[in-house]
């Protein structure tokens, strides 16, 4: 019962501050994108750190309360926002995350420039201008205990996806990246 309250209170704070910018409301596209991309990094950051500690067991229901509210908190604050929020990896887990080009391109900077927190970038986004925040994902040590030792990861990791790339990562690692696109006025 004490996780199911913590996680409740952590969303909802992660709620209310969203679309918080160092103190400020959010008012620009390019503010919000960076507030959401802000918010889903330290929010992966907390629930990994709450629900993976040393020794604990990792099943689906610690996935569901980690990956899950993520997932659940980039379709919620898409649906309110219209921002587009897309996670990309090259070395995925899901499918659905693999790297485009473009992605595997940004991912590549990134890993190239260990210096480089942010990449802004005019794009098309439904055939209208926008433009792209991307942040860098690095692995943290609760990473590990899923993108770790190939060996290691869980058996329903295993089982759920068969084609999963995403491990072998150290702490530190580029792990993928973040983007948020928002429409140009």
């Amino acid at each position: 019962m004490r996780t199911r309250t913590m996680l409740t209170a952590l969303i909802a704070s992660m709620a209310l501050a969203f679309p918080a910018v160092a103190g400020q409301i959010a008012n620009t596209p390019e503010e919000k994108a960076a507030a959401a991309a802000d918010e889903i990094i330290t929010m992966r950051s907390d629930l990994a750190r709450e629900f993976i500690q040393p020794g604990a067991v990792i099943d689906e229901e610690t996935f569901k309360k980690v990956c899950g509210a993520v997932g659940k908190r980039v379709k919620d604050i898409t649906e309110k926002t219209g921002l587009k929020i897309r996670h990309a990896a090259v070395k995925n887990r899901n499918t659905n995350n693999a790297a485009n080009d473009a992605e595997t391109a940004l991912i590549r900077k990134f890993e190239e420039n260990k210096n480089l927190t942010e990449i802004w970038e005019k794009v098309e986004l439904d055939g209208k201008a926008a433009k792209r925040f991307t942040r860098p994902i690095f692995v943290e040590n609760a990473c590990l205990a899923c993108h770790g030792v190939k060996d290691s990861r869980p058996e329903f990791i295993k089982t759920k996806y068969p084609d999963d790339k995403a491990f072998e990562f150290k702490e530190g690692d580029l792990r993928g990246i973040i983007s948020v696109t928002v429409p140009i006025n």
